[in-house]
């Protein structure tokens, strides 16, 4: 009351003493922030509110006459920023590396690099994004400035997280570092959100671990909501691979407010494609149904893969989990080209984080070995005036380096093959891997359709695998797997080709084979396991059963694909019919129903 009292004193005085003073004279206008005021209110919006960003981005744009040099290289790495986040990745990498190139500013160089870096993974150009990360790497450390310390630690950190690198503990050591040296809100968060995933893929983190709300509350505070969102979503599916369906569900109906609210459209895909992974392990078909349609109305063609192959695997386990054979089909053709398009692009990003790695590899071998000759040219030139014997040492060290450079050039030659030899067969039980038995057995199948000649295709699942791993540990179960292919390569002929295709389960291509031929070597097989005693811990003996699906060329089509299909459904019917069985692309099996008369025949 009295503060507004002494106002209208002080405006009755002055109209008094100054009555030429115009009424209607305006307030003085409200200062427009300084340009750098804009930079820096636009840094702290791009992660936690893209509307203001864009408003801020076109506020700078109108005032682009002032800006200093400076000012604009910098603008134009938030513009490229902008851009990587409406996936226009076309426009941004080269506003991106022109300021690499050009700013002269090595805190703006090195977060355009962290931003290339993470264009280049999600636009699949995975050499220029390893070959980028690794110049980051060498970088970083030179680097004072904490926002391009922290952007570029972070790119480097999911790098090193990714499957094809797996360096998940030096992924940890780098967040670590972050936490200890960079103490800003944002810094904390990037950290512990690292750490946090280093942790969850390596294995060594529960969906109940406390350092999952740690992080999450970390990254509110520094109003960072998609990173929170990002470690919710892995909680969730953490949960969903523990057996905790019903718990990840009433978490995901708790944060899908917060992540609708963010509109980041990956993490909305995300959230819906989860639920419907944890309705499914529960068997509620029609709400995995839903939420996975869900997911694919949503996704556009620039959707994470990952989310389009895990929605459509779910509608075809719901399809075929409701009886709907034709629909489970559709889904399951598109599944199935999903998931030969991912394992596409994880043996890219393998081949070329690989190929990187030789490639500085072989640099640093060049380099030392040019240091090496260029020392031996000086020294040479230092004994030229000397005696015999001088000269003699020197032909001696050239000889040295020689055999060097050889020895790195085999090693590299021995990494290749085996390297090779890794794309090729599986690493446990050296068998073929499931790619490279499909690409094998596709072409012999084609061989003998050339020469009209068939052939069987038999698909065989170890009997309650998981009881062995739940029961004994995974070293035991590692013996049970090897030993398994052991016993089948002693009944398959040399002409058979036999691969993993994952887990448990083994894939048999048989040339020139008659279904009955198919029949007896699957039964061969069925029988020997079921006899063969399986050492898997110190006094521990046990024995294991399999079912088998049998598809036959003259039936099922020569293709690959039709005889997969056909093996499939019949393993289904072995496995429904009380396993440790043949059954055939046929409405009846091969072996009796009793598992007393499956026995006898074994014995017989």
């Amino acid at each position: 009351m009295e503060h507004g009292t002494l106002i209208c004193l002080a405006g009755m005085i002055l109209a008094t003493v100054a009555p030429n003073v115009r009424a209607h004279s305006a307030a003085p206008a409200i200062a427009a922030p300084s340009v750098a005021v804009l930079l820096a209110r636009a840094e702290g919006a791009k992660s936690n509110d893209q509307d203001r960003y864009r408003s801020i981005l076109v506020q700078l744009h109108e005032r682009s006459a002032s800006l200093s040099v400076a000012q604009r290289w910098h603008l134009r790495l938030l513009d490229a920023q902008q851009l990587s986040f409406d996936g226009n990745y076309g426009k941004a990498d080269p506003l991106l590396y022109d300021i690499v190139a050009h700013s002269g500013d090595q805190a703006l160089s090195i977060r355009a690099m962290a931003r290339l870096v993470q264009n280049k993974f999600n636009s699949h150009h995975y050499v220029d994004a390893y070959t980028l990360a690794n110049t980051l790497m060498v970088e970083l450390p030179k680097v004072a400035d904490p926002t391009a310390r922290l952007e570029g630690m972070d790119r480097v950190i999911i790098m090193l997280n990714g499957a094809a690198v797996g360096q998940y503990e030096l992924a940890l050591q780098y967040a670590r570092e972050m936490k200890a040296t960079l103490p800003s809100a944002a810094a904390q968060c990037t950290a512990e959100m690292g750490e946090t995933n280093s942790l969850l893929y390596e294995g060594k983190l529960l969906s109940t671990d406390p350092r999952f709300r740690q992080a999450i509350d970390t990254c509110l505070a520094a109003k960072h909501p998609l990173s929170a969102d990002s470690l919710r979503l892995n909680q969730a599916s953490a949960m969903i691979d523990e057996g905790h369906a019903k718990r990840a569900i009433a978490f995901l109906h708790r944060i899908a407010p917060a992540i609708r609210k963010n509109r980041y459209p990956p993490y909305l895909a995300s959230l819906q494609v989860t639920q419907a992974q944890a309705y499914l392990s529960l068997g509620d078909a029609a709400n995995a149904r839903k939420f996975a349609l869900t997911t694919t109305a949503m996704s556009g063609a620039n959707s994470t893969l990952w989310i389009l192959q895990a929605a459509y695997e779910v509608l075809y386990k719901a399809e075929k989990m409701s009886g709907h054979a034709a629909a489970a089909l559709a889904y399951y053709e598109k599944y199935v080209a999903l998931d030969k398009a991912a394992v596409d692009h994880a043996k890219a990003r393998a081949l070329a984080y690989q190929m990187v790695k030789q490639q500085v590899q072989s640099k640093k071998l060049k380099l030392d070995a040019l240091d090496k000759q260029n020392r031996i040219l000086q020294l040479h030139h230092a004994l030229a005036i000397q005696s015999q014997k001088v000269s003699r040492l020197f032909i001696a060290l050239l000889l040295v380096v020689i055999a060097f450079i050889a020895m790195a050039m085999f090693w590299l030659r021995r990494s290749q093959l085996h390297f090779r030899k890794m794309a090729r067969y599986d690493g446990l039980t050296g068998v073929f891997n499931r790619e490279h038995f499909f690409e094998e057995a596709g072409h012999a199948l084609r061989r003998l359709h050339r020469a009209k000649a068939g052939a069987c295709l038999v698909i065989l699942d170890l009997d309650h695998f998981k009881q062995v791993n739940d029961s004994y540990g995974h070293v035991a179960g590692d013996v049970v797997l090897r030993q398994t292919v052991a016993v089948c390569l002693r009944e398959l002929r040399k002409s058979d080709m036999f691969g993993r295709l994952g887990g448990e389960e083994f894939g048999i291509l048989m040339p020139v084979a008659s279904r009955e031929q198919g029949v007896e070597i699957a039964s061969r097989i069925r029988c020997a396991l079921a006899a063969e005693p399986m050492v898997v811990k110190a006094g521990i003996t046990i024995t294991v059963s399999a079912s088998f699906g049998v598809a036959w060329s003259a039936d099922s089509g020569r293709s690959l694909r039709d005889l997969l299909i056909d093996a499939d459904a019949a393993l289904y019917r072995a496995k429904d019919g009380g396993r440790n069985r043949v059954a055939v692309d046929t409405r009846a099996d091969l072996l009796p129903e009793d598992p007393e008369d499956a026995q006898l025949t074994c014995n017989a």
